[in-house]
C-alpha cells in the first residue's frame, strides 16, 4: 500500500520532475535498470554523476549494489520530491544541478574544502535516505553495471 502510494504521489504531485525522469529513462532505456522501494533505476553512462528526478533514479556506472549510501541519498531526493512536489525543480533539482556541476562552485568546494554534501540540498537527501531507505535487495540475476 505505501508503494502504491509513493508511486500515486510522484505521478500527480511530483508530475514534473517524473515526467522529466521518464524523458531520461526513455533516452538510456538500452542502459541496465531495476526496481527500488517504488523507483526505478538505471545506469546511465555519465561517468561522474548521479541523479534522481521523480520516481527515477540514474546511477553513475561505476556504482555497485554495494554503494549503499549513494542509493539512499538518491533515494532521499525522492523524498523531497514527495514532500515539495512543483517546488522541488527550483529549490531541489536547480541548485543541486548547479553545485555539482558548475566549475565554479567545484573549485570553491576543493579551495575551501567544502564537502559536497554540505549545500542544504544534499543534506537534507541525506537525512531523508538515511530515514527511509532500505538495503537493496531482489536485484535481478547476474546484475552488473558493466555493459
Amino acid at each position: 500500500m505505501k508503494r502504491a502510494l509513493y508511486v500515486f504521489w510522484q505521478h500527480t504531485w511530483g508530475v514534473l520532475q517524473t515526467t522529466v525522469g521518464l524523458a531520461f529513462y526513455l533516452v538510456f532505456l538500452r542502459c541496465p535498470h531495476f526496481r527500488y522501494q517504488g523507483t526505478v533505476v538505471t545506469i546511465w553512462p555519465i561517468r561522474q554523476g548521479s541523479m534522481s528526478m521523480g520516481r527515477f533514479l540514474f546511477m553513475h556506472p561505476n556504482w555497485t549494489p554495494a554503494d549503499q549510501r549513494l542509493l539512499a541519498h538518491e533515494y532521499g531526493h525522492t523524498i523531497q520530491s514527495l514532500l515539495l512536489g512543483p517546488l522541488y525543480l527550483p529549490l531541489i533539482g536547480l541548485p543541486s544541478l548547479l553545485w555539482a556541476s558548475v566549475p565554479w562552485f567545484e573549485r570553491y568546494r576543493r579551495t575551501h574544502r567544502v564537502d559536497y554534501y554540505d549545500l542544504y540540498t544534499e543534506r537534507w537527501a541525506n537525512h531523508c535516505g538515511a530515514r527511509y531507505a532500505k538495503a537493496p535487495k531482489g536485484l535481478p540475476a547476474g546484475f552488473s553495471t558493466k555493459k
